[in-house]
C-alpha cells in the first residue's frame, strides 16, 4: 500500500516537473540550462571547501602530519615553506579563501535564480493576459473575469514564489548534498551511508506524512483565493447600489470566510515547511556528539578522530539547511500544484473552456494599423444561426438581413428576442454555426476580422470608462503619442459633448474617475458615442445607447447622428421607438427569428405588437 502510494506520488511529482518545464520557452530554457550549470559548479566548489577542512584540522592537531600526508607534503614543497607554523597559517588562509569563494558562488546562484524566476513572473503574466485577450468573445461568456484577474495577478505569483523559487533552490541544494555525501563516502563509507539514510529517510517519512494534506489544503487555498477576488470585485463593482441599500456587511461576511481559510492554509503550509528543521538540528548535532563519545569509548586517539569529526560536522552544517530547502521545495510544490495546473491548463492546454462549435479556440489579436475592409454596397446576413454553449435553443435562427451602404436600420423586440446576439454577430464577436456574414458579397472570415473591426463603431447600453482623462476615454486603447486630438474633438462635437467639456477646468484632460463616477449618466453615454465615432467608422451600431439619456439630450444626439446619417451606415437597437422613426427599415425579432420588417409607418399599420411597443414607448 505504501509502496503504491510512493510510486504514485513520484509519478505525480515528475508530471508536475514536466509542467514547470512546459512554462519555459526557447530562450528561457537556455537560461535555465545555464543556471543548472552554475548550480553544478557551485556544488563542486562546496564539496572542495568542505574537503579542505579535514587536512587542515589534521594539520592543526599534529603539524608533523605534513610529512605523511601526500597532498600537504606536495603543497609544502611546491611553495618552499621552511617554517611549519607559517605553513599552518597559510593553509588556514587558503581554506578561508575557498569558503569565501563558495559563498560568492552561492550568492551568484541565488542572484541568477531570482533574476530568472522574476523575469518568468513577468513573461507568464504577459503570456496569460495575451492568451485570455486572444480568446473569442464567447470564451468570456463561460468564465468569471475576476477569476481570470486572479490567475494573472495571484496564481502566477503563487507559482513563482511557491514553486519555481523553492524548486530551483531545492535542486541547487540537492546537487550540493549529493556532492557532499559523495565526499563523505570517500572518507568513511559506512558513516556516510548512515548519515545520508538517516537525514534523507527522516525528511522522507515527514514528507509522506504531510503530502496528502498539503495537496488538499493547496486546492482549498486556490478555491478560497478565487472567492476572495470574486467577492472584492463584485463589492467594488456595485459600490453605489451597495451604499444605497446599506448591505456592506453581506459582502464583508462573504469575504471574511474565504480570507480566513486562505490565511490559515498559507500559515499551515509555512509551518509544515519550517518545523522539521527544529527536529533535525538536535538530531544532527546529537549524532556528532555520539560519534565522538563512541570513538573515545573505543579507545581511539583524539588526534585521529578530530579531522574526521570536523569534516562530518562541517558537512552536516552545510547539509542541514540544504536538506531543509529540499524539503521546503517538495512540500511547497505539493501545496501550490493546484495553481500550477490552472496556469498550465490556461496557457498550454486546449479546450480549457468549451468553445462554441466552429468558433476558433483563439483568435489573433488585432494588428496595429490594420486597414478597414472595403465597404461600398451592403452588409448581408445570410441564413445565420447561432447557439450559445450548452443551450439547446438557438439564440438566432435563419436570419436573413441586408444593411445597405449609408442605410439606417433598427432592430426591435422583447427582451431575449436575439437583438444583442444579432449585433454581436455583426460586430464579429460571435461566429455563427450556420450561415454567413458578407461584406459586398465577400464572407467575413477570421483573417478579415481585424479589417472588419476597423470598419465598425459600437455604442453599448452601459459604457465602460477608465479612471483616466476624457481624451484617453474617447480614444480608448490608443497610446498617448498616437491620440489624434482633432479626431477627439470632432467625435465629441458630433456626440454633443464638446460644449460640456469646454466648461471643465482641464478640458479634455479632465479625469473622469473610476467607471466615470464623476459624470452624469448622459455624459457617460455621450463619451461612449464619441468613442465609437473617433475612428470615423463606416458602420455605427447603437445597442440601446440612448436609453440612459434624457429627452432633450437624446434629441440633440440623434440630431447630430442624423446630420451625418447619409454618410454613415447605422444599425440601432432602440428602447424608445421614437428614435428609430426615420430608419429605412425596422426588423422585429422574436425568439431569434425576424418575424416582421418594414418602415415605421408600415409596421404601425400592419403590426399590433409594434403598435403596442410604440404606444408604450410614447
Amino acid at each position: 500500500m505504501v509502496r503504491h502510494a510512493t510510486t504514485k506520488s513520484g509519478a505525480g511529482m515528475l508530471a508536475d516537473l514536466r509542467k514547470i518545464l512546459d512554462l519555459f520557452e526557447g530562450r528561457e530554457r537556455l537560461g535555465l540550462l545555464a543556471l543548472l550549470c552554475v548550480i553544478v559548479v557551485t556544488a563542486l566548489a562546496q564539496m572542495a571547501g568542505v574537503a579542505s577542512i579535514m587536512p587542515f584540522m589534521a594539520l592543526v592537531a599534529d603539524p608533523t602530519v605534513v610529512t605523511r600526508h601526500r597532498v600537504l607534503s606536495r603543497v609544502y614543497a611546491m611553495f618552499h615553506f621552511t617554517n611549519m607554523q607559517h605553513f599552518v597559517i597559510a593553509v588556514g588562509f587558503g581554506v578561508l579563501i575557498l569558503i569565501l569563494v563558495n559563498n560568492v558562488l552561492s550568492a551568484l546562484t541565488t542572484w541568477l535564480t531570482l533574476r530568472l524566476v522574476w523575469n518568468k513572473n513577468h513573461s507568464l503574466s504577459v503570456r496569460l493576459l495575451r492568451k485570455y485577450l486572444s480568446q473569442p468573445y464567447v470564451y468570456f461568456l463561460n468564465c468569471n473575469t475576476s477569476d481570470l484577474s486572479k490567475n494573472i495577478l495571484g496564481e502566477v505569483n503563487s507559482v513563482i514564489t511557491g514553486i519555481l523559487i523553492p524548486v530551483l533552490n531545492a535542486l541547487a541544494r540537492a546537487v550540493m548534498v549529493t556532492a557532499l555525501i559523495a565526499l563523505l563516502v570517500v572518507v568513511d563509507v559506512r558513516l556516510a551511508v548512515t548519515i545520508g539514510l538517516g537525514f534523507g529517510g527522516a525528511y522522507g517519512v515527514i514528507y509522506l506524512g504531510v503530502r496528502r494534506r498539503q495537496g488538499r489544503i493547496g486546492r482549498e487555498r486556490l478555491h478560497a483565493n478565487t472567492l476572495r477576488f470574486k467577492t472584492a470585485a463584485e463589492a467594488f463593482g456595485g459600490i453605489k447600489e451597495l451604499k444605497v441599500t446599506g448591505r456592506e456587511d453581506h459582502f464583508l461576511r462573504r469575504f471574511t470566510g474565504p480570507s480566513a481559510l486562505f490565511s490559515r492554509h498559507m500559515a499551515n503550509n509555512q509551518i509544515v515547511s519550517a518545523v522539521p528543521r527544529y527536529v533535525m538540528e538536535p538530531v544532527a548535532f546529537g549524532g556528532a556528539l555520539v560519534i565522538i563519545l563512541l570513538s573515545l569509548m573505543a579507545g581511539r586517539n583524539v588526534t585521529h578522530i578530530l579531522p574526521i569529526v570536523s569534516l562530518f560536522a562541517f558537512a552536516g552544517y552545510r547539509m542541514m539547511p540544504a536538506l531543509q530547502q529540499v524539503f521546503l521545495g517538495v512540500t511547497s510544490l505539493r501545496f501550490n500544484r493546484a495553481a500550477l495546473h490552472v496556469l498550465h491548463a490556461d496557457l498550454l492546454e486546449p479546450n480549457r473552456h468549451p468553445p462554441v462549435a466552429s468558433v476558433p479556440e483563439r483568435i489573433a489579436l488585432p494588428q496595429k494599423g490594420a486597414s478597414a475592409l472595403a465597404f461600398t454596397r451592403a452588409i448581408e446576413l445570410r441564413k445565420v444561426t447561432f447557439r450559445y454553449p450548452e443551450c439547446s435553443t438557438p439564440a438566432l435562427e435563419g436570419i436573413d438581413l441586408v444593411v445597405p451602404k449609408n442605410g439606417q436600420i433598427a432592430l426591435v423586440g422583447a427582451t431575449g428576442s436575439g437583438k444583442t446576439t444579432l449585433v454581436d454577430v455583426l460586430l464579429g464577436l460571435l461566429v455563427p454555426q450556420e450561415g454567413q456574414v458578407l461584406v459586398d458579397g465577400a464572407p467575413v472570415n477570421a483573417a478579415m476580422l481585424p479589417g472588419w473591426k476597423r470598419l465598425v463603431g459600437y455604442v453599448p447600453q452601459h459604457i465602460f470608462l477608465c479612471d483616466d482623462t476624457l481624451a484617453r476615454n474617447i480614444a480608448f486603447g490608443m497610446p498617448d503619442d498616437e491620440i489624434d486630438m482633432a479626431a477627439v474633438e470632432r467625435a465629441a462635437k458630433i456626440a454633443n459633448l464638446h460644449e460640456a467639456v469646454g466648461s471643465l477646468a482641464d478640458g479634455y484632460h479632465t479625469v473622469v474617475g473610476e467607471r466615470g463616477v464623476r459624470l452624469s449618466g448622459g455624459q457617460r453615454q455621450r463619451i461612449g458615442i464619441a468613442r465609437a465615432l473617433y475612428n470615423d467608422p463606416e458602420l455605427i451600431i447603437f445597442d440601446e445607447a440612448t436609453s440612459a439619456l434624457d429627452g432633450i439630450t437624446e434629441a440633440a444626439v440623434m440630431e447630430a447622428i442624423h446630420n451625418i446619417a447619409r454618410a454613415k451606415t447605422l444599425v440601432m437597437i432602440a428602447h424608445r421607438l421614437s428614435s428609430v422613426r426615420d430608419c429605412d427599415a425596422i426588423y422585429m425579432l422574436d425568439k431569434g427569428r425576424i418575424v416582421q420588417s418594414g418602415t415605421y409607418d408600415e409596421l404601425i399599420g400592419s403590426s399590433s405588437v409594434f403598435r403596442a411597443m410604440a404606444g408604450g414607448a410614447a
